[in-house]
């Protein structure tokens, strides 16, 4: 289990967090927290550093594995860290200790239980079938490599946007837990829970899957539109690009309308009008 993992999407890749991810974790936290309120985000460069040193302690101690993500560009390939998940307080139901507690791991390493929980997005991140990819990987690495009974998400009761998008999921709402513990926001904060085990995570992961490919066919189309509208204002401009003539080919309009004025002032002339003749062309 303590081997390094990285999960690979089309839309992100979850890294496993390290210390050169501390520029692009500060850039992700600080440069907008206006969706922060209930989830606690680092505030500056130091606040980032113990973070990524206390995630890294907590994957070698076996009771986490703390993930960076990294947002794809589906169109360009562009890379940016936008934001963390991990996949946390490990339970080792087979390690020959009741209960079971922290520092006791399974002679395979794998847990029996695990929490999906630290997920921050920077706004810009958000809605964009990023966390739905990145909770389907890790979700699928819990129940489909490490074969657990159960995997929780839990989050601050008031925070209705977070419910609705881990009862998006396929979580089953469980209760509350009240007093849980300190809320990101200060204070104390009562904690809504939910789960999957492992028998409804067949039917969890139809229902991602559909839900990242609705996503991605929207994309798609998007992509599509705008690079055919982009196609049109091309065409668009070549047709109406102005047309070069030499001047010394055309006789001024105005001199033509002096030469007529001056005829007809003079009386009928036998006189041939003059011709605008174009330069002969050069003998191959």
């Amino acid at each position: 289990m303590r081997s390094p993992v990285t999960l690979h999407g089309r839309l992100c890749r979850l890294e496993l967090m390290r210390p050169d991810h501390i520029d692009g974790l500060l850039l992700a936290a600080t440069a907008d927290r206006s969706t922060y309120d209930y989830t606690y985000v680092p505030r500056d460069h130091d606040a980032v550093v113990r973070y990524v040193a206390l995630a890294t302690s907590d994957y070698a101690a076996g009771v986490a594995v703390p993930f960076t993500t990294v947002a794809i560009d589906p169109v360009t390939g562009e890379e940016r860290i936008v934001g963390t998940s991990r996949l946390r307080e490990l339970e080792y139901w087979r390690a020959g200790v009741w209960p079971p507690r922290h520092g006791h791991i399974n002679p395979d390493g794998r847990p029996d239980a695990a929490e999906i929980g630290s997920t921050w997005l920077h706004p810009v991140a958000q809605r964009t079938g990023i966390n739905t990819e990145a909770k389907l990987m890790m979700l699928t690495y819990a129940f489909e490599a490490w074969d657990v009974h159960r995997v929780s998400l839990k989050t601050d009761v008031r925070n209705t946007r977070s419910r609705a998008a881990i009862s998006a999921l396929g979580a089953q709402f469980e209760g509350i837990r009240r007093a849980h513990f300190p809320a990101a926001d200060g204070g104390v904060r009562d904690s809504a829970l939910f789960s999957i085990v492992r028998a409804e995570w067949p039917a969890a992961k139809t229902n991602l899957e559909a839900r990242l490919q609705r996503y991605l066919d929207r994309a798609a189309t998007a992509a599509l539109e705008t690079d055919l509208d982009t196609r049109r204002e091309s065409n668009l401009e070549a047709t109406l690009e102005p047309v070069n003539v030499d001047p010394h080919l055309v006789q001024p309009v105005q001199a033509r309308q002096l030469d007529t004025a001056v005829n007809s002032a003079s009386g009928p002339s036998t006189q041939a009008s003059p011709v605008v003749q174009a330069p002969a062309l050069p003998a191959a």
